[in-house]
């Protein structure tokens, strides 16, 4: 495994509990599936739900696979773009009509979190699986409810900037960037070259909510790890942290000095990938997996993935195990025992290792001694010395607080709300779902 262990206690989300759930239907409950064959070669067609990219899903191209050597099984792909999936699931899980196998994140802080859904009945205990191997005691709080597990996580991802290299080189920008002041020397760089530094999706919630919180990764986190758990307890907010208030006026200070594209505020993430491997935006905030999209669009350019940088060279990274595949509790039995013998072989370390070398994200199966990509080598002391943590906003009460989050930076960009106003809200958000 990955030394996923990190300085947040595990307590917080077990504290914190599923209050996301208000918003599910709790109505999950359906008829007795009906037995599945005792033929083992019974045909089985399984719907699998994935969020679209610019090329197919890793998870996706896994399941052709898993078909190949299991004819008898197989594969309906439903890509949802990336800012709709979690309305989507919620809508389909509520209505009856899901997948049978889905992607989903872990603990609380997206639409499409795992905690929420297991609370509602909507999951398959996977309790007794594989599963439960590939978490730590510090990441198993991500998936367990009621003191069971609910998802299976295929991948560890980090939370990085993906540049091309190639076109940097072409530029004379040096990586990994130290400081805000790197940054912003690129940027004028990449500018005068009819290009921008960074493309950032400023009309997608998820996006805009990731990048700002690279930012206060350096800025909130490595001076306080126990971040979350003091914002539980009521001794933190928002509004009063010195270091969120930097990342959001951070976000302005590279859109007014040229580092986004222009229109930023309108732009789109199935637009980042394809700017990125033509090489008119040298990179982006995404997790490290983005790679492995850029190489099946343009393999001729390389890539690489680093960690944004703090204002004098603070270090400090988000990366967790936040892929997750779940199952439909409402699907027939002969179509959850498949799903669960498609999560049984993804688990087998040598397709494990092939979903990352797809994804470009870290094998869930890598060993603590393992040696990282070539795309991870600038990053690959933040793990050596522990110099990260899971991903913050999977251990907020609620999506809402995220949302909040992402669409206040939507209207920083098109200055219709302020920095304080954000932040507050954010406060407001996860006051109301803590209760």
């Amino acid at each position: 495994m990955m030394p996923i262990q990190s300085k947040q206690r595990r307590r917080l989300l077990l504290a914190v509990g599923v209050t996301a759930v208000a918003g599910l239907a709790l109505g999950a409950c359906s008829s007795p599936a009906p037995e599945a064959s005792s033929d083992p070669d019974a045909p089985v067609s399984l719907r699998l739900s994935v969020e679209a990219g610019a090329v197919d899903a890793p998870v996706a191209v896994l399941a052709a696979k898993y078909s190949e050597e299991h004819p008898n099984i197989t594969f309906e792909v439903e890509a949802v773009p990336n800012e709709q999936y979690g309305e989507v699931l919620r809508t389909q899980l509520q209505g009856g009509n899901a997948p049978d196998v889905f992607y989903v994140t872990g603990g609380n802080g997206n639409a499409h979190s795992a905690l929420p859904l297991a609370e509602a009945g909507y999951l398959v205990d996977l309790s007794g699986t594989v599963a439960e191997e590939l978490f730590t005691d510090s990441t198993r709080s991500l998936s367990e409810y009621d003191g069971k597990i609910w998802t299976q996580p295929y991948d560890f991802v980090p939370i990085v900037n993906n540049y091309n290299v190639t076109v940097a080189e072409e530029l004379g920008i040096e990586l990994p960037f130290t400081s805000v002041d790197d940054v912003l020397d690129a940027c004028a760089v990449a500018t005068d070259a009819g290009k921008t530094l960074l493309r950032l999706a400023g009309a997608a919630v998820p996006n805009a909510g990731l990048t700002t919180l690279q930012m206060a990764a350096t800025r909130v986190y490595a001076d306080d790890p126990e971040w979350n758990q003091k914002r539980l307890d009521g001794d933190v907010t928002f509004a009063d942290t010195k270091g969120w208030t930097e990342s959001l006026e951070l976000i302005l200070e590279l859109r007014d000095a040229g580092c986004f594209q222009e229109g930023v505020e309108a732009g789109v993430i199935a637009d980042n990938v394809p700017a990125i491997a033509a090489g008119t935006s040298l990179g982006g905030f995404a997790p490290g997996g983005q790679v492995g999209d850029l190489r099946r669009v343009n393999p001729d350019n390389e890539y690489l993935s680093t960690a944004f940088p703090g204002d004098k060279g603070e270090k400090w990274m988000f990366a967790s195990p936040t892929n997750m595949l779940a199952l439909n509790a409402s699907s027939d039995e002969a179509k959850q025992k498949a799903g669960m013998d498609f999560l049984a072989w993804l688990a087998e370390p040598e397709n494990a290792d092939e979903l990352a070398a797809t994804s470009g994200n870290l094998s869930i199966r890598a060993g603590s001694g393992a040696a990282l990509p070539d795309q991870y080598q600038y990053i690959s002391d933040y793990f050596t010395d522990e110099s990260y943590q899971p991903l913050a906003n999977l251990q907020w009460p609620s999506p809402e607080v995220y949302n909040t989050l992402g669409t206040g930076v939507q209207g920083l960009l098109t200055g219709q709300t302020t920095v304080d106003a954000v932040l507050k809200a954010m406060d407001a958000a996860w006051d109301s779902a803590a209760g």
